[in-house]
């Protein structure tokens, strides 16, 4: 497969399977970014934080009660008391019997099929070695080159940086955050910059244009949705539905994809 270099230089967009195809199976599951790599998705995003006993998980909330049938958090809990609980039959019973994957068995799953975009969650007061551990399995597969890794929390995207300076990263804009993308690239040594379809501007496309930066926009899930985003600017489009936004890039408007 092409590396993230060559895919960004190949396509018009990418578009970026949100916790997998999750409009049509259960988020952060295999089923889900099984489905986003037959849907021909650029990217799967992923959310990563870390069990009680040091394992990266798959898994958005810090409570499982959404995705699963267990109670507490994913956090508090070590990882074989995680592969207790069903993350699917939430969604549907068509997926009863998922499970939170980690890190290592995604990567299992999807290694040189399609690009990653991880989304570090909190990973608590002292986040350095539960960087370094998932840093060393990218690695261990082979997966630094194909990668992107963001997040809301931006000192941990400093830190990503520091260990590894080649893996693009992307700050999440937070709510009540105005900086422009620039300036927070400078003082966070990040590649790019992603926002919600809300808060999507000319003001920041610009912004993020001048300074070289890619802009990537969430949750594009309508036809409505897609229109309004390309507008601007944009490299990289953040959906729950990848085959649907695919296939109204190449067929309404022509995108290389």
């Amino acid at each position: 497969m092409k590396n993230l270099i060559e895919t960004f230089n190949s396509v018009d967009y990418f578009v970026v399977a949100h916790r997998g195809a999750s409009g049509i199976a259960p988020e952060n599951t295999l089923s889900s970014f099984a489905e986003a790599i037959r849907s021909g998705a650029h990217f799967i995003e992923m959310d990563i934080q870390v069990t009680a006993d040091g394992m990266p998980i798959v898994f958005h909330d810090k409570g499982l009660s959404r995705t699963t049938d267990g109670i507490g958090f994913a956090s508090k809990l070590t990882y074989e008391e995680l592969l207790k609980f069903d993350s699917g039959n939430w969604f549907s019973s068509e997926f009863s019997g998922e499970r939170i994957p980690s890190l290592q068995r995604v990567l299992e799953l999807v290694q040189n099929q399609i690009l990653i975009n991880i989304e570090l969650k909190n990973l608590g007061p002292s986040p350095q070695q539960h960087i370094q551990k998932i840093l060393q399995i990218i690695e261990q597969y082979d997966y630094s080159d194909k990668i992107v890794i963001s997040s809301f929390y931006y000192e941990q995207l400093k830190i990503v940086k520091e260990l590894n300076g080649q893996i693009p990263t992307a700050l999440i804009r937070l709510p009540k955050d105005k900086r422009l993308p620039s300036v927070l690239a400078r003082e966070y040594h990040c590649q790019g910059f992603v926002c919600s379809l809300e808060e999507l501007n000319w003001e920041i496309t610009k912004d993020a244009r001048d300074n070289n930066l890619f802009v990537g926009v969430y949750t594009i899930n309508t036809p409505e949705e897609l229109e309004y985003s390309l507008q601007f600017d944009i490299k990289a489009i953040v959906t729950n539905y990848p085959a649907q936004i695919l296939s109204l890039l190449k067929d309404k408007y022509k995108a290389r994809v």
